[in-house]
């Protein structure tokens, strides 16, 4: 056990020199350094532990109607430029 204000220790995860009284036991058993330092983060604290939001929004941002009867499929073997033809040109969809 390191003991004085002039002792060194090495950081289990980077492996940096650190003075002993600034390093830190991390959650696993590890002296770490500041920079490695998790804090709070544990087996309950863990985020992966916590249930995610998954809430559905059933609203569709701005909706837009079909921009004509049948929606665009329209095939180009139908379409003609005969315009004194009298079919009705949208009953071929």
């Amino acid at each position: 056990m390191a003991s004085g204000k002039n002792s060194w220790a090495i950081c289990d995860i980077c492996g940096w020199r650190y003075k002993h009284a600034v390093m830190q036991m991390n959650s696993y058993g590890l002296l770490v350094c500041p920079q490695d330092f998790e804090g709070a983060f544990d087996l309950k604290n863990n985020p992966q532990n916590k249930v995610p939001d998954v809430r559905d929004n059933p609203n569709i941002p701005n909706p837009r109607p079909e921009p004509f009867p049948g929606g665009q499929n329209l095939l180009w073997e139908q379409v003609t430029s005969n315009w004194e033809d009298e079919t009705n040109y949208w009953n071929l969809i």
